[in-house]
């Protein structure tokens, strides 16, 4: 069992672990910041009757994870703002952990700080690994998938492309595999329909592809893998797997808010979304299984609360709602900003060998941080014998006493 200051002098002497361990710490101040942000703009919308819309809550999370990406950039941009402005200092850090070394500590002889690290990293590799094989599995199914033969549903795609302003090739397939419509893709889009669509009323189609469309144009699968590579970076932080299932759910809620506001009516389209949800009877449960790198339509955990949010949903016209992006694009990263530079400067942990630090001179006088009273015998107390001596001995840099270094020098006895 490893003891807490072998703990401590491992993070401190092994640079991949203390690198770890700061990195984990910034990532989950940043990810507490951003939930308190959020609590605090619903409460400021509930007070002021207006409404804590999808966009800022998808914006808020972009711009998470945008600045979990900028983390592990962070103690090369510190280094290069130092040298181009010297004259700025870093304040101390919230958290600073300085341990002596110890030679013969069970950290180092059980190789602790290598097995850590070892540990970590493999855990990312392998849920790295876990992804790419789940992206390959999701290249099969396009694959294997049939190509939409139906004129009506395809004449409705290239209409609500155009309306969208998509430059992007987009491919309408149907696969057997799959229990929920997902999207995918950045150069060529593809979207994937259960095999049960032709279940579905006719607005329900168009609905559906509206909504995927939405996710084509704004590239949310890109965000999504994006999502998937920071867990397995930051993966031994719970805060960042709620973080990533608080995007994914403000991802469908803003695609919802744009098919309204894109002329649909709210009423219609909740209709639309009940129904084929229903029509999807396993709705998720295999998919989930399946664990592809794209994100379903339809979640049973989800989707009572996203038809409460379309049928309370203010309608507002496709030019308002990009105005209002527009300023809470530029809120969320000024605030993003702000974050990267606190951290930069503001370190939240520290953890140093003191053998790395660079020695200073002390001009200071010496002071004794352990006091020991000297045993006076008994014989010499009842003759009332006194005396003195003078020890002498070296401290070395790491403020150790040699005891082969230590000897009396001059003793005196004195008898009255």
């Amino acid at each position: 069992m490893v003891d807490g200051s072998a703990l401590l002098h491992a993070i401190a002497g092994t640079p991949a672990l203390n690198f770890v361990v700061t990195l984990l710490f910034h990532s989950l101040f940043v990810l507490l910041i951003f939930f308190l942000a959020e609590f605090v703009m619903k409460k400021l919308a509930n007070q002021h009757a207006d409404q804590y819309t999808p966009m800022m809550s998808h914006t808020l999370w972009r711009s998470a994870f945008i600045v979990l990406l900028a983390l592990p950039l962070l103690p090369f941009l510190s280094a290069n703002l130092l040298a181009v402005f010297p004259t700025i200092a870093l304040v101390s850090p919230i958290v600073e952990v300085v341990v002596l070394p110890e030679p013969n500590s069970q950290s180092d002889q059980f190789g602790f700080p290598l097995m850590a690290a070892t540990i970590y990293f493999s855990v990312s590799v392998l849920l790295m690994l876990r992804l790419g094989r789940s992206y390959m599995r999701l290249l099969q199914l396009t694959t294997s998938a049939q190509p939409l033969h139906d004129p009506a549903v395809h004449r409705e795609l290239t209409r609500r492309i155009q309306q969208l302003h998509i430059d992007k090739n987009i491919s309408l397939l149907i696969s057997s595999e799959i229990d929920s419509p997902i999207s995918f893709g950045m150069r060529r889009g593809v979207i994937l329909l259960p095999d049960n669509y032709q279940q579905w009323r006719e607005s329900a189609v168009t609905d559906v592809l509206m909504h995927e469309l939405c996710h084509l144009r704004r590239n949310d699968w890109l965000t999504l893998m994006l999502t998937h590579i920071l867990c397995a970076l930051y993966w031994a932080n719970p805060v960042v797997w709620l973080a990533q299932r608080s995007l994914l759910d403000a991802t469908e809620n803003r695609c919802d808010q744009d098919v309204v506001s894109h002329g649909r009516d709210q009423f219609i389209y909740a209709e639309s979304l009940l129904g084929v949800a229903s029509s999807c009877r396993r709705c998720q449960q295999h998919f989930r299984s399946q664990g592809l790198p794209a994100q379903p339509m339809f979640d049973r955990k989800t989707l009572k609360t996203r038809l409460n949010q379309v049928l309370k949903e203010t309608t507002m016209k496709s030019n308002q709602i990009a105005q209002q992006g527009k300023k809470i694009v530029w809120g969320s990263g000024v605030f993003s900003l702000f974050i990267l530079s606190v951290l930069a400067f503001n370190p939240i942990l520290s953890a140093q060998d003191a053998q790395q630090q660079v020695a200073q001179p002390i001009d200071k006088e010496m002071l004794p941080v352990t006091g020991v009273t000297p045993y006076y015998p008994r014989k010499a107390a009842d003759e009332s014998i006194e005396g003195h001596a003078t020890a002498q001995f070296t401290v070395d840099e790491q403020g150790r006493i040699k005891s082969s270094g230590v000897r009396v020098a001059h003793p005196k006895a004195t008898r009255p």
